[in-house]
């Protein structure tokens, strides 16, 4: 696989981070000629300090005329009378030293842009605001340019040398296993997006909005319960990246969810009509849509088809079926596509697709205030924070929201040890802490499972733009009501052990291509 191809795969990886329910949204932090968003002021292409950046340590400034400024409209003063004690590693009386290795510039340079601005955003407005317990964060930005010896190096560094206190929002592509590695070897807390199983299984490492799982999902991945229910769906077609084993076990996953909730409510499961792999350098989906057409006849029932890709794989997909006319009812990629580009690079070809979704999407800002929630107001923080500081920002990618909540869930285990402030204390506020949400703006996990969470929200392309389904809902979990798509995580590949052999009343299996599964499900 070339350098390309592998980034891509664990990009996608990235985005199914959120995929036991949902999705997330707008365009990536590069400009018209692929260049990466200037304003990382403490980093550099070599993961090297900038000579004197102090990240977000530096005060309040106007960031058009340069002068000092007040409280921002972000995040507020947290233990303000608070009167510091001893600290840990990366502690002082005045500070709070934590690390940031972000996949900056290199392959695909810019898709993670927004959660680095996300991340910086919050903890200048935080230190603006008289940061914790007086302590303001100074915030270690690195750029590891997607290479995974350059991220195991550079944690090496932050943490051996540079003497942070913990790992918040980072976010690295292809291979960020050095971040568990590090993390692992000296117990420092990392709270950010995991690319690979190792980050994602490390005990000290904690997701926001959860963590994906080799084994657990939950029963309406990407809202395909409620979707399947509402469209009378009776067969799907799935589709995964074949370079990626988180999409391909996410895939089966959904399979199975459907597999299990359409067995217990109609007496029978739903029939999985085809199953395809593509690769991230795939561009021509004609064929893979003759295939599936050949598979999956409208004549046997209303046809749903889901996929685990990327973005551009998701555009390429909906494009072929329009143009091979495949009779579908519902097409549903997962967060991925919640981008602009999903709707202005497909030309209409994806018109009436569905997006579940671990957040409050942008626009619900464009409902009268007087129906806003209280996860409506943490979204307008967020975008009102960033652009104070970033006011070029570029639209939020699929990682800024995720990365706001990580700056948050830092703070608040922080602001729960107070004064004397050790990485254990916020390891075991993490451990024990009810669920989070930022706000209400994300869908609430508690940390301490690390596992995915389990309700979002769905929205539709239609006319041309993201229209939210049902937002007025409110039917969801205790701190996340906007979330109203509830589901409950269940272990998939024991369904699938336990199960594997069964065939449909026509003989076809259950379970496509069995012996595929096998070769990467050691349960049974």
């Amino acid at each position: 696989m070339t350098q390309r191809a592998r980034y891509i795969a664990c990009l996608t990886a990235a985005a199914l981070t959120f995929i036991a329910c949902g999705s997330r949204v707008v365009p990536l932090s590069s400009d018209a000629q692929g260049n990466p968003i200037s304003g990382f002021d403490n980093v550099n292409p070599t993961g090297e300090p900038v000579p004197g950046a102090t990240g977000s340590l530096a005060p309040g400034v106007d960031p058009t005329t340069g002068a000092s400024v007040g409280p921002s409209v972000g995040p507020r003063a947290i233990l303000p009378n608070c009167t510091p004690g001893t600290g840990d590693v990366g502690v002082t009386k005045d500070t709070i030293k934590l690390g940031l290795i972000a996949s900056i510039n290199g392959p695909l340079k810019g898709q993670f842009d927004s959660a680095v601005q996300a991340v910086d955003a919050y903890f200048k407005g935080l230190n603006e605001a008289g940061g914790i317990c007086g302590r303001r964060i100074q915030l270690l930005i690195r750029d590891d340019q997607g290479n995974g010896a350059n991220n195991l190096a550079i944690a090496k560094k932050l943490v051996e040398e540079e003497k942070i206190f913990a790992f918040v929002g980072s976010h690295s592509a292809p291979d960020d296993s050095g971040i568990a590695k590090v993390s692992k070897e000296h117990k420092v807390p990392d709270l950010g997006f995991s690319l690979t199983w190792e980050r994602a299984e490390n005990k000290y490492s904690y997701g926001v909005p959860g963590q994906v799982q080799r084994e657990w999902i939950g029963e309406g991945a990407s809202g395909s319960k409620w979707l399947n229910e509402v469209n009378d769906i009776e067969q799907i077609a799935i589709f995964w990246l074949r370079e990626s084993e988180v999409s391909i076990l996410s895939a089966w996953g959904f399979e199975a969810a459907m597999i299990r909730t359409t067995n217990r409510e109609r007496g029978k499961p739903i029939k999985i009509c085809h199953e395809q792999p593509a690769g991230v350098v795939d561009t021509n989906y004609n064929n893979y849509v003759i295939a599936m057409k050949g598979n999956c006849d409208p004549a046997d029932g209303p046809i749903g088809v889901y996929t685990t890709m990327e973005n551009n794989a998701n555009i390429n997909l909906a494009r072929a079926m329009r143009q091979q006319q495949f009779g579908y009812k519902i097409f549903a990629p997962t967060f991925s596509s919640y981008l602009p580009t999903f709707i202005s690079q497909a030309n209409g070809a994806t018109e009436g697709a569905y997006i579940a979704m671990p957040q409050v999407p942008i626009e619900r800002l464009e409902q009268p205030q007087s129906t806003w929630t209280p996860g409506t107001q943490e979204l307008r923080r967020y975008l009102a924070t960033l652009k104070r500081f970033y006011p070029n920002h570029k639209p939020t990618g699929s990682f800024g929201g995720p990365a706001w909540g990580s700056a948050a869930l830092f703070t608040d285990a922080a602001a729960h040890c107070g004064a004397n402030l050790t990485r254990a204390c916020v390891l075991n506020r993490l451990e024990t802490m009810p669920p989070f949400s930022a706000g209400g703006f994300l869908t609430p996990v508690a940390p301490g499972t690390h596992r995915i969470y389990t309700a979002d929200l769905i929205v539709q392309v239609r006319n041309g733009r993201f229209v939210e389904v049902r937002p007025s809902d409110k039917s969801g979990p205790a701190g996340g009501p906007d979330f109203w798509d509830t589901s409950e995580l269940f272990n998939w590949q024991v369904l699938y052990c336990s199960t594997r052999e069964n065939t449909h009343a026509d003989g076809s299996p259950w379970w496509p291509n069995r012996q595929a599964k096998d070769s990467l499900i050691d349960r049974c």
